[in-house]
């Protein structure tokens, strides 16, 4: 809950520059400043292009009365002062936007229903590891029925070994001493020497 009060207050700082729009004095004139503006740009424009010779006398007279008489059409627009609907819609939302957001982040707002491509992978992994659980208990039941000493014995502890480290994410110190009396059964051209080997020297042991 703590958390949610600077995110309030960072919203809130975030949108109070839009209230210097308040600020803005007189009515608003825009349509009849910006017609006078561009009626006075037209007359300099056509006062350069007579200078230059780009037009003649009588084509830069009548141009020039056309362009004051929208002159004075525009200078007759009447003014149009707001009638503060637009403020006062921009002050609505300057307050419920951040109350909005806050209100949407707060805990009990928020479901409690987690993604599904996270529930799927939790049950993916729950059956990783019912699947790893299964055949470690397969393994120690066959180790049981075999010979220490034997080749089949040393097969079956190097794998052992593999599903106890798969299932720590780390070689175990019961995983490396299965490791090592795996290698120490293993016949020479034995498929799992190489794991055993790699694995012990990993933990850190010696083959």
């Amino acid at each position: 809950m703590m958390a949610l009060l600077p995110m309030l207050a960072a919203a809130l700082a975030l949108t109070l520059p839009l209230l210097l729009i308040f600020r803005r004095p007189g009515p608003l004139v825009q349509r009849r400043e910006a017609a006078l503006a561009l009626h006075r740009a037209q007359l300099a424009e056509l006062a350069r292009e007579r200078e230059e010779g780009r037009i003649g006398p009588a084509e830069y007279e009548g141009a020039r009365l056309e362009i004051e008489r929208r002159l004075l059409t525009a200078d007759q627009l009447p003014a149009q002062p707001g009638d503060g609907s637009a403020r006062l819609l921009l002050l609505l939302l300057l307050i419920l936007l951040p109350l909005g957001g806050f209100v949407l982040y707060l805990p009990t707002a928020a479901p409690q229903i987690p993604s599904e491509p996270h529930t799927r992978w939790l049950a993916e992994k729950a059956a990783a590891d019912a699947r790893l659980d299964q055949l470690i208990a397969l393994l120690r039941a066959h180790l049981a029925k075999v010979a220490p000493d034997s080749a089949d014995a040393s097969q079956g502890q190097a794998y052992l070994a593999e599903a106890l480290s798969e299932q720590a994410n780390t070689v175990t110190p019961e995983a490396l001493a299965l490791f090592r009396q795996s290698l120490a059964n293993a016949p020479p051209g034995a498929s799992w020497r190489a794991l055993d080997e790699q694995r012990i020297t990993q933990a850190g042991g010696q083959p």
